[in-house]
């Protein structure tokens, strides 16, 4: 009995000083085969740029990582190997540097301003789920205004994006027509399979969706390695019942610090007669998407990737590229300015 003691005690101290030591060439290995088994962008990267581009970039890192000895060095070496992919729904943390800082919603707020009499401002700082009962109370209140009101100034500069459904309540202000979003497929593996199913183990899921998540998760399993078009449908067209005769124009800021969610909403929004956008190219971060946070095994690194990828793929690519206003506003215009000089252009127009 004392022997089998002593033997779980050596078992457990060994398994407390693995969880502690592990290198940043094994943080790394760990790294290159969860990415490269499961993230949905992989295959799509290595096949545009070539897998002895890849192999002798790989054969870089592992050269600069075994001198690495921290894991502050490591973390940043293990995010710039990251880079190689996408600029977008990818992350590399420091469980530690995570943990320390509070994470706080956005302070800045929906709101909505009268700018000229025939023109109504509103600003969407951010997408996140969390803004979205704000978004929806603030466009219910106001909702006589805006369809009364000839012009409409959507300005959506520096908002990166959050959940797609927080800008559902702003698609019948601008529609005119019925609106096709095309739909993504989920790359099915083990580990990215385990996220519908913590949802679906999840007490707070209701009984409906749980029946539906667990559909899906069976459909995905049948599909281990392949991606899944969850519906069947490559395209889906949004359809309303109303066109509001106002506001007549609508003109939508954007910049480059535009993404996810909000190119979302920018490619349903370009859809309709009355919307032009204004600014710049936005950052580009939308085919690859839906993202997955894991530990790496030692719990000093999470790896943020991405399970979907988008149909548009690779006839109508946004990664990389962005969405280009029909109106570009160059520097020679001041931020503070550019929404008289949209407010213009939908006047003299």
């Amino acid at each position: 009995m004392k022997k089998l003691i002593c033997f779980l005690i050596i078992v457990m101290l060994h398994s407390i000083i693995f969880s502690q030591n592990c290198s940043c060439e094994e943080n790394f290995k760990w790294l290159k085969t969860t990415f490269e088994e499961n993230d949905a962008g992989f295959s799509y990267v290595l096949a545009e740029k070539g897998e002895n581009e890849y192999k002798n970039y790989n054969e870089k890192f592992t050269k600069k990582i075994k001198l690495i000895s921290n894991n502050k060095d490591c973390a940043k070496t293990l995010s710039d190997w990251l880079s190689y992919f996408r600029s977008g729904h990818l992350s590399l943390k420091l469980i530690e540097e995570k943990n320390s800082v509070e994470l706080t919603s956005s302070s800045e707020k929906p709101s909505i301003y009268n700018l000229h009499n025939n023109t109504l401002v509103l600003v969407i700082p951010s997408f996140e789920y969390s803004e979205k009962q704000s978004i929806d109370s603030l466009l219910l209140a106001n909702h006589n205004k805006i369809t009364s009101t000839e012009n409409l100034i959507i300005d959506l500069r520096n908002n990166g994006g959050g959940s797609d459904e927080s800008y559902y309540e702003l698609i019948p202000f601008l529609y005119t027509n019925p609106i096709r979003t095309i739909g993504v497929e989920l790359l099915s593996t083990k580990l990215n399979n385990k996220r519908l199913k913590d949802y679906i183990d999840n007490k707070s899921t209701t009984k409906a969706n749980r029946i539906i998540a667990t559909n899906y998760l069976q459909q995905l399993k049948n599909s281990l390695g392949e991606f899944v078009n969850l519906d069947s449908k490559r395209v889906h067209i949004k359809t309303l019942d109303t066109i509001y005769t106002y506001p007549k124009k609508i003109g939508v800021v954007i910049n480059q610090d535009n993404g996810s969610t909000t190119e979302q909403f920018l490619l349903s929004a370009k859809q309709s007669k009355k919307v032009k956008l204004f600014g710049t190219t936005t950052a580009g971060v939308l085919d690859i998407s839906n993202m997955y946070f894991v530990n790496s095994p030692c719990n000093e690194f999470e790896l943020g990737y991405s399970i979907s990828r988008s149909m548009r793929i690779p006839d109508m690519t946004i990664d990389n590229k962005g969405i280009p206003p029909d109106y570009y506003i160059d520097k020679s215009i001041p931020d503070k300015k550019w929404i008289e000089f949209v407010s213009k252009i939908l006047t003299d127009n």
